[in-house]
């Protein structure tokens, strides 16, 4: 997923949702400190029906470089840790999981049940371990949104 800026409000919601799940906010890769107005791109990992599984933990602000940490993902044969958290004032549980010390990816959602939560974790490494990476970026544009039908290059 690409977002038109690094100001982009669904940007934030992405960064807070990690946050609140890992504790502090992810970190940008390969960052060439070109400001606010470069592009961010995530990558998701998805079900067949188009549902969100799992998030990945980092920012880029290259297309390339998320491709390559989501096919890293996905083709890794050493083992996570997965890593149970907790919305405090929610009552609600969330995961993410790390591989060689360093937060891979996490959960979508918060979920209401520990029993929902555990099935998340299961379906995300199951998925994870037959996926195949989608062409492209789906893009994150506020303004189109808003009514303003821009035509967004990739």
């Amino acid at each position: 997923m690409r977002f038109a800026t690094a100001r982009s409000p669904k940007l934030q919601l992405w960064i807070d949702h990690f946050d609140r799940v890992v504790g502090h906010g992810p970190r940008v890769v390969n960052s060439v400190a070109s400001g606010l107005d470069e592009c961010i791109v995530v990558w998701h990992l998805v079900s067949a029906n188009n549902r969100m599984l799992a998030r990945s933990a980092n920012l880029y602000e290259r297309f390339e470089d998320a491709q390559k940490d989501a096919l890293a993902a996905s083709g890794s044969t050493a083992s996570r840790e997965i890593v149970l958290t907790s919305h405090q004032r929610r009552g609600e549980y969330g995961w993410y999981s790390t591989l060689d010390g360093e937060v891979e990816m996490i959960c979508a959602r918060w979920y209401g049940t520990e029993r929902d939560r555990r099935n998340a974790i299961e379906l995300a490494e199951l998925s994870l371990f037959s996926s195949q990476l989608g062409a492209g970026a789906r893009p994150i544009d506020p303004e189109v949104h808003r009514g303003h039908h821009e035509h967004v290059t990739q």
